[in-house]
């Protein structure tokens, strides 16, 4: 059996607006196991942005409780969670948040610099990785002057710098036209089938969803329905 990577039990969010409040998330409960891909799909304010962001402790739910790696969120200081995202969750974001001033090969030594690792391996690992997605001859470049495809390459990679657990993409496609979104989806699943790494993957194209082996469907907050589509296998000799 699969090692359970990220367990959420009963997770509510609510939003107090005013007199109103607005549950984002109602009781839902949910499991990643690892080396698994799973796509979060649901229409406009159906709660998916949030439970990624719950999942992937950027927030912390109302109540109920999420386990990373077995260990209970809720027992954890801010301190304790943002080392939670810097060193087992690898985020790639529908918007890239690369900083301009900065070449693709600092971008992705800056998750680098805040873990400590001296200067010579953050550039090591950084040319390495940019390599490894296709940008070997664009790492000196700033994102203004990389296309959408390249800029979401450089977030990738910044992503995988620290050799992070989970990757976790919110709409990684959305700002790309269909070419170059084709080229992150064939660089995901290459993550997922010949590297291991478990994917967790909010969208809201359902050709981009067939990707995944799994696709929770959420719906005013609830999950509404947990269709599998695939299973693949991954054994240790295909994980470099």
């Amino acid at each position: 059996m699969s090692e359970i990577i990220i367990d959420a039990k009963n997770i509510v969010k609510t939003y107090v607006m005013g007199e109103t409040k607005l549950n984002a998330l109602d009781d839902v409960s949910f499991e990643l196991k690892k080396q698994e891909f799973v796509a979060i799909m649901g229409p406009s304010g159906s709660g998916k942005t949030t439970l990624l962001d719950v999942l992937s402790v950027l927030l912390r739910p109302t109540s109920g409780e999420v386990f990373i790696n077995k260990k209970p969120i809720s027992k954890m200081n801010d301190n304790e969670l943002a080392l939670i995202r810097g060193r087992t969750i690898g985020f790639v974001f529908q918007t890239f948040n690369l900083i301009n001033r900065l070449t693709a090969k600092e971008n992705v030594m800056m998750p680098l610099w805040f873990q400590g690792i001296p200067k010579n391996k953050r550039e090591k690992i950084s040319e390495e990785i940019l390599t490894d997605v296709g940008l070997a001859d664009r790492m000196h470049h700033r994102p203004t002057e990389l296309s959408g495809g390249q800029r979401q390459r450089v977030a990738i990679a910044r992503a995988l710098a620290v050799n992070p657990d989970i990757i976790v993409a919110d709409e990684p496609t959305g700002n790309l036209d269909s070419v170059s979104g084709k080229q992150i989806m064939e660089l995901i699943n290459e993550l997922h089938d010949k590297k291991g790494k478990t994917i967790l993957m909010v969208t809201h194209e359902r050709e981009i969803a067939d990707h995944a082996e799994r696709i929770i469907h959420l719906k005013d907050g609830k999950i509404i329905h947990n269709e599998t589509l695939k299973k693949k296998k991954i054994t240790e000799k295909s994980v470099k």
